[in-house]
């Protein structure tokens, strides 16, 4: 699987909130995509994701230009104003809203299981804004990737609630680990603190993602007992 855009930016109403961008990600990768916190991060979640036209360039997953099969596989996780979670609202309720969008068991003994399995059951009745900052992230990424159609996530600008950026870009690599391709727009400085070269709004020439190594798959039960004689 690879996602690659070329060129892409996107005009605001009384500006540009994206100038030309290229980027590109890629199954058990990872890319810092960086730069000043505003319209431009949501701006490029949005039109990598098929979910807002670009003005020039063209977004591809695995060659393919459909807007309909980015949205399904291209997933965007707490962009402010678009995708982020009502913060008034009780942690369960958020997980059972997003429960139900991934075709998932959505009623209360299934949210609290899902919870619990997720260690977040102590969380069930905060609201979610209360949530620690680290925690926040986590669960809506895994709750993301709880649909089944998803291959890349997008997680939209995690160090504006604060908190160790090492929190999230190692909750990136997780999931890379597991096979999805990340973004993680995010600050400059955010970078810099990471020590990761990082891709750039507004910029065509990008350094090579991170690489993570998969997963070693869980060997049987059986298997390893006949190892071991």
């Amino acid at each position: 699987m690879e996602l690659e855009a070329t060129r892409i930016s996107v005009q605001g109403p009384h500006a540009t909130m994206l100038h030309a961008t290229s980027v590109s990600v890629a199954d058990h990768q990872v890319v810092l995509l960086t730069g000043y916190p505003g319209a431009g991060h949501v701006a490029a979640a949005l039109a990598l994701s098929g979910r807002l036209k670009p003005d020039t360039g063209t977004v591809r997953l695995d060659g393919q230009t459909d807007p309909a099969l980015l949205r399904r596989r291209v997933a965007v996780v707490d962009a402010p104003g678009i995708t982020e979670p009502d913060d008034a609202l009780p942690v369960q309720t958020v997980v059972g809203e997003e429960l139900a969008i991934a075709g998932r068991k959505a009623g209360r003994k299934a949210v609290l299981e899902w919870l619990d399995e997720h260690d977040a059951a102590e969380h069930a009745g905060k609201r979610f804004e209360h949530l620690p900052v680290a925690v926040r992230t986590r669960l809506l990424a895994e709750l993301t990737v709880a649909r089944p159609d998803v291959q890349v996530v997008i997680l939209t600008m995690p160090d504006r609630h604060g908190g160790d950026p090492h929190g999230w870009f190692a909750l990136g690599r997780d999931l890379a680990a597991q096979g999805y391709g990340v973004i993680i727009t995010c600050a400059d400085a955010s970078a810099r603190l990471l020590d990761v070269k990082a891709a750039q709004l507004g910029e065509t020439d990008q350094p090579d993602p991170v690489q993570v190594t998969a997963i070693a798959p869980v060997a049987p039960i059986d298997a390893v007992e006949e190892e071991d004689e």
